[in-house]
């Protein structure tokens, strides 16, 4: 749909019409890539975070990323694994210490696991969902605005064999499935 005058929930072109924009929020819209932790130490204020260095395979380098593990998971466990991390959540502070993405994790009574990417996979690929194309939301205040996360988290969840998924397609990489050692529950 074009209007005249300022963009409603669009992006004005050059030629000063307004395009509406109306793409549905779905998975496509997260920016989740495989990383590694490379280091981890418990934050110096709350025995609940870690402070994580991920490598995603980015130009300027690893990120910053606090997740809420200390109860579930020995700081040994956390360092060095293989893990997925939605990256364009925009940075935000978790007990003072800015955090540049989230750590996707399977959570149930049973315990918390990593979602964990194929071991062919390389860090920074992003994973896709089959039957939800386009490119990931490049703008954290659209995600925010539009609620993304929010939308598309009831809606993540591993499967009975532990694959992780989106309204049950798996996520998936070039080397195959991400997986969980928790199965059977929501993903956050």
């Amino acid at each position: 749909r074009v209007s005249r005058g300022r963009a409603v929930n669009g992006v004005c072109s050059h030629s000063g019409r307004c395009e509406v924009d109306a793409r549905a929020v779905d998975v496509s819209w997260l920016d989740i890539r495989v990383g590694v932790i490379t280091a981890a130490e418990a934050h110096p204020e709350s025995d609940k975070l870690y402070i994580e260095t991920i490598d995603l395979g980015e130009p300027a380098g690893p990120r910053q990323v606090l997740s809420g593990l200390a109860q579930y998971l020995p700081i040994e466990a956390v360092r060095g694994a293989r893990v997925v991390v939605l990256c364009n959540l925009g940075a935000k502070k978790l007990g003072g210490v800015e955090s540049q993405g989230m750590v996707l994790c399977a959570k149930s009574e049973a315990g918390l696991g990593f979602v964990t990417p194929p071991d062919a996979a390389p860090v920074g690929e992003r994973v896709c969902f089959e039957g939800f194309p386009g490119e990931p939301e490049s703008n954290p205040k659209r995600i925010q605005k539009k609620k993304a996360w929010e939308t598309c988290m009831p809606d993540l969840a591993t499967d009975a064999e532990g694959v992780a998924c989106y309204r049950g397609v798996p996520f998936a990489t070039a080397a195959g499935k991400c997986t969980a050692a928790i199965k059977s529950a929501p993903i956050s």
